[in-house]
């Protein structure tokens, strides 16, 4: 009876969850993302298990994972769609997929079984992560928003940390399609815990209806909220030039072993969780524009940092780690400042920044391994650094601090 209470409780008022209600909304969304989060970063320390297991080289599957990041193309179309009837069904439904197309991988035999699995993933991508970051926005209260979607993106660096050592195990023990079986079994508890544990969406009904394309126009023309979307994308270039080639970089230049890159990875991951930890705590206080500011001003550094740091194992792994606090803590503010841009069209919004990062991910890995192979990898870091340089150019010129509701559906 009491649990039943307390679920009421949790019920209550939404879009002003505070203080309890609020920490148990967050706790318990902490949980699905967990879900999440794992399908997609199990896919690439264990990229030959897979390779071995479809019976396909290494590059056919990581062209399996091109197609599950084009996909996210979709997600502006879910995003106005989220804008009218809320996010939270939609939500569900990017889970039921997401335990589908888990579920086929783990049966599949070949390359086009995998494919057709991997095609349910991509769409389920492109639904849960920007509706994800819609929901939590408009469930909680603006003075907190920053926080509560910050501490949610905790489970990014938790899966690294906590739950890819036991992907290993799963793999290692019981087989490299064990890990996608399980997980589908908890993408279904996911869907329970959205559907009977966490607070209604807000459908709109009343509001004017508007067209994709014409809703797009309208986002497209407000140059803050396009700059938004623009600062994060180029903030994804500089973060993903950075993931695709620390490890290389460890393994041709220091020479370190599977082992150690893991021990390091690890590492790198409480380092992540950092970030995030730093940002949850201040970006309400200094404002979301300013917080994304002094990310992107910190991470130049680190990046600069590199270069006379690049001469010893230890000095490296210090920079890298520096790198690791300072994309975290950069991309997860990119987040609410998206959030505040146009809350009648957040989910669109968010779902753009999305798309976006997703484009921007795609261009820069054969990119940045080009010139880690032909120039080095200060050359690499320094097209991360131009990327950021252009984040901030961005935010001086073209990003506003907004809150509360004064920008509607139409300028």
């Amino acid at each position: 009876m009491k649990f039943l209470e307390n679920r009421s409780l949790l019920r209550w008022q939404p879009g002003v969850q505070t203080g309890r209600y609020l920490m148990r909304f967050v706790l318990l969304l902490i949980m699905v993302r967990l879900v999440r989060d794992a399908s997609i970063r199990m896919m690439y320390p264990f990229l030959n298990d897979y390779a071995q297991g479809l019976g396909v080289t290494l590059a056919a599957v990581g062209g399996l994972l091109m197609l599950r990041t084009a996909m996210v193309a979709l997600a502006p179309f879910f995003g106005h769609r989220a804008d009218r009837v809320g996010a939270k069904p939609l939500l569900m439904a990017g889970f039921a997929l997401q335990g589908a197309g888990l579920l086929g991988f783990g049966f599949s035999s070949g390359m086009w079984t995998a494919a057709g699995a991997i095609l349910v993933l991509g769409i389920s991508d492109a639904m849960t992560y920007p509706l994800m970051q819609a929901y939590i926005s408009e469930n909680a209260p603006l003075r907190q928003q920053g926080r509560a979607l910050i501490t949610v993106e905790y489970s990014w660096a938790i899966t690294g940390i906590v739950i890819m050592p036991i992907i290993g195990w799963l793999i290692g023990s019981l087989g490299w399609q064990a890990p996608f079986k399980i997980l589908s079994i908890f993408s279904g508890l996911a869907i329970l815990i959205l559907a009977f544990l966490l607070p209604a969406s807000h459908p709109k009904p009343h509001r004017e209806r508007i067209s994709f394309t014409s809703q797009m126009s309208v986002i497209l023309g407000d140059r803050s909220a396009l700059g938004a979307v623009l600062v994060s994308a180029t903030i994804f270039i500089a973060a993903e030039t950075y993931f695709v080639t620390w490890g290389a970089h460890l393994a041709r230049d220091f020479d370190l072993s599977p082992q150690r890159i893991g021990q390091v990875a690890s590492g790198l991951g409480m380092m992540e969780l950092l970030g995030s930890i730093i940002a949850s705590l201040i970006i309400d206080r200094i404002g979301k524009r300013r917080g994304v500011i002094t990310g992107v001003i910190f991470f130049l550094f680190a990046l600069a940092a590199l270069i006379g740091l690049n001469q010893s194992l230890w000095a490296t792994l210090i920079g890298m780690g520096l790198i690791s606090i300072a994309i975290e803590y950069s991309i997860v503010s990119t987040i609410p400042l998206m959030a505040i841009q146009r809350p009648a069209n957040r989910a669109t919004v968010l779902a753009l920044g999305a798309m976006a990062g997703a484009l921007t991910r795609s261009v820069s890995d054969p990119l940045a391994t080009w010139l880690l192979e032909n120039h080095g990898y200060l050359a690499a870091m320094a097209y991360g650094f131009l990327a950021l340089m252009v984040a901030l150019a961005l935010l001086w010129g073209w990003v506003q601090e907004r809150g509360g509701e004064q920008v509607m559906a139409r300028p």
